[in-house]
């Protein structure tokens, strides 16, 4: 039981409670006028609350659920509300809130909540402003470049780079010359660690799997029924049959014309959060000091 006392956790515990029995006991609770003791609910507070309870923070949602509230659910909802306010309030009280990286991003999540309801006005948006917006983000809907090929795998650690090169170069030729199809690649080399056949895959996913530069070098390739390389990847070498590509091609502004709004919405909240923590930021002066030299360890 000593033993158990002693612990830190046990003790800020304790320490905690006392210290909160005797701001209960001594406190000036009796002070009707200190408005820290004042609980307003009304619905742009359980509209709030709603919106950090789902983590959804979207103000259409969180008022057709407060609207589909019956009285009994309003009530549930009111109470769970001055709840979690009395909690905190009780907390900041303690100085619970002092020096807690938790509690500052919290608050920092609030303030950032309260900068993008400066642009939470919607404003009307044209075929013109769509247009222009898809035009100058044209990137953002893009169709990537594509490829179907496949490929056989000369393992470098296992055979060794040289060796693994010099077995690909005999097998080119000899794969060439017996014209062997692209439906036979699995009969020849090593086992890849990932696919043997790609089918209409993106350059991002072929970049990921064989590297950036063997990735360009594939997707410069022809289409074509020989086979082609070696290709040099951070695995081995690879002797290539290229049946297809597509290049990167910009989606039509009909198929995405919902994405696209909701780009624009996005980035005009962007924006308006932005300008509204410029303006608080204008009021402060930053002092940055010259770093100094810590001492070893």
């Amino acid at each position: 039981m000593i033993h158990f006392l002693k612990q830190p956790l046990v003790q800020f515990l304790i320490g905690g409670a006392l210290l909160y029995g005797a701001l209960a006991a001594f406190g000036p609770r009796e002070n009707e006028g200190d408005n820290s003791y004042l609980v307003v609910v009304d619905d742009p507070v359980l509209l709030t609350y709603l919106q950090y309870q789902d983590k959804a923070f979207d103000i259409v949602q969180a008022r057709q659920l407060l609207s589909s509230l019956d009285a009994v659910g309003r009530a549930r909802l009111e109470a769970e509300y001055i709840r979690d306010e009395i909690m905190v309030r009780e907390a900041v009280a303690l100085g619970l809130d002092q020096n807690d990286d938790v509690i500052r991003q919290r608050l920092i999540q609030k303030m950032d909540f309260i900068f993008q309801g400066f642009g939470e006005e919607k404003g009307d948006v044209s075929n013109a402003d769509i247009e222009a917006y898809y035009t100058s983000n044209s990137s953002r809907y893009q169709q990537p470049a594509q490829a179907t090929f496949t490929h056989i795998f000369f393992n470098g650690r296992d055979r060794g780079p040289d060796e693994a090169k010099r077995d690909a170069e005999t097998c080119l030729v000899q794969l060439n010359k017996d014209q062997v199809p692209f439906e036979q690649a699995g009969q020849y080399g090593d086992r890849f660690f990932f696919l043997r056949n790609y089918i209409e895959r993106s350059d991002r996913l072929v970049a990921d799997h064989f590297g950036p530069d063997m990735a360009t070098q594939i997707f410069a390739a022809d289409a074509s029924p020989a086979w082609t390389g070696p290709f040099l990847s951070k695995y081995g070498y690879h002797l290539v049959m290229m049946r297809g590509k597509q290049p990167a091609q910009t989606i039509a502004l009909e198929a995405v014309v919902s994405q696209v709004i909701a780009d624009m919405e996005r980035d005009r909240l962007d924006a308006a959060r932005l300008a509204a923590y410029q303006r608080a930021a204008d009021n402060y002066t930053v002092v940055l000091q010259a770093p100094t030299e810590l001492e070893a360890q």
